[in-house]
């Protein structure tokens, strides 16, 4: 195998690779990427066995077509470290993957590439087509709910529901929830199909999803789904569960609702948090008319107090929140002011950008 590159073409493939590929694995060959030349382009495939990312590259020139596998981290840190618009020629040799430029050198140590494991899937179910910025979106602005290590493994991912025209994305760790929706093309076949996406491979696809308003192709299997981009093709294996029914989670009833800016309630909870309790972070919302007082406090009977101007004209009411939760969701937040709908001193809060009903973030109360 021989070929020449420029870097820019092929870091960006690299990188994505490295990102996927399991570097603390008792299988070497899940710490590599698999390097393929052919027809004037480079395939660079990586798998940790659950998901798998395989791109396609023009490269200058191939000379001599072949396929091997590199270590992912170094092959990428390497590249990633050179000059822009460096030329680079990969030359496969007795075992050797040797990489040069200019005036650089370097051999790295090679696996063959017929052991590497690839990721298909199997018994193909169905299709359908969303633009990369609207899929890009969802898993953004939901993936921050998702439950890391939960033994409720279902958690420790995000539903992606397809149902009345309408794609959903849904997260949540048992103690907040977020709802993401957009619109499908009408055309869709599709309704009532659900599946539960990895943690990482959530993470990695909103990394590398394109934010264009062109298609993308979704392929489901029974246990796996495909995206297929423009040379992109990315594949995972689906976390076998039952999703908590979340509709049950929304409340429902007549709210009082809240509006005030984003910035200066962002601003007053990262005060808040410098004295709150470090192991609950909570923070207390005393409500009033046009005004929201938050007060935070800690074992060493340290506390802090702010009195906020808000847009309010419900009940008086006291509840207490977690200040990382609701900084996590005005993070999300892409308009000046935010608005939070409350049911009571004992139920969920709901927040959404004003006038947005396809973005919604639900948090529990907590006793402080």
């Amino acid at each position: 195998m021989k070929f020449t590159t420029e870097k820019n073409e092929i870091v960006d493939a690299l990188q994505m690779g490295a990102s996927i590929a399991e570097r603390r694995q008792t299988i070497p060959i899940l710490a590599n990427l698999r390097i393929v030349a052919r027809d004037g382009k480079i395939e660079i495939t990586a798998t940790d066995l659950e998901i798998q990312i395989k791109t396609l590259t023009e490269v200058k020139k191939v000379v001599e077509e072949g396929e091997i596998t590199v270590s992912a981290r170094k092959m990428s840190e390497l590249c990633r470290s050179l000059p822009d618009k460096e030329a680079l020629e990969f030359d496969l040799n007795n075992g050797k993957l040797t990489v040069s430029s200019k005036n650089f050198h370097a051999d790295f140590a090679t696996i063959s590439a017929l052991d590497f494991p690839e990721l298909e899937i199997k018994e193909e179910t169905n299709s359908l087509s969303i633009s990369s910025s609207a899929l890009q979106r969802l898993l953004n602005k939901t993936a921050f709910c998702m439950a890391s290590q939960d033994v409720r493994y279902y958690l420790n991912g995000l539903l992606v529901e397809y149902k009345g025209g309408e794609v959903n994305a849904v997260a949540t760790d048992g103690h907040r929830l977020a709802l993401a929706t957009s619109p499908l093309d009408k055309t869709s076949p599709i309704d009532g199909e659900r599946q539960i996406l990895p943690r990482k491979a959530v993470l990695e696809l909103s990394k590398i999803l394109r934010q264009e308003n062109e298609d993308i192709k979704i392929t489901f299997g029974n246990s796996s789904l495909s995206i297929q981009d423009k040379n992109l093709d990315f594949s995972t294996k689906l976390i076998d569960g039952k999703f908590p029914d979340y509709e049950k989670v929304l409340p429902s009833g007549d709210p009082n609702s809240l509006e005030v800016s984003k910035e200066s309630l962002q601003s007053a909870l990262s005060r808040a948090s410098v004295l709150s309790n470090e192991k609950y972070r909570g923070v207390r919302f005393a409500l009033d008319k046009n005004t929201l007082k938050l007060t935070a406090n800690n074992p060493e009977k340290e506390s802090a107090e702010e009195l906020l101007d808000v847009n309010y004209n419900g009940n008086p009411m006291e509840i207490g929140f977690n200040i990382g939760y609701l900084l996590d969701v005005l993070g999300t937040i892409e308009t000046d002011n935010v608005e939070l709908n409350f049911y009571g001193e004992e139920s969920s809060c709901l927040i959404r950008e004003p006038g947005n009903q396809a973005e919604v973030y639900v948090i529990m109360p907590m006793r402080l």
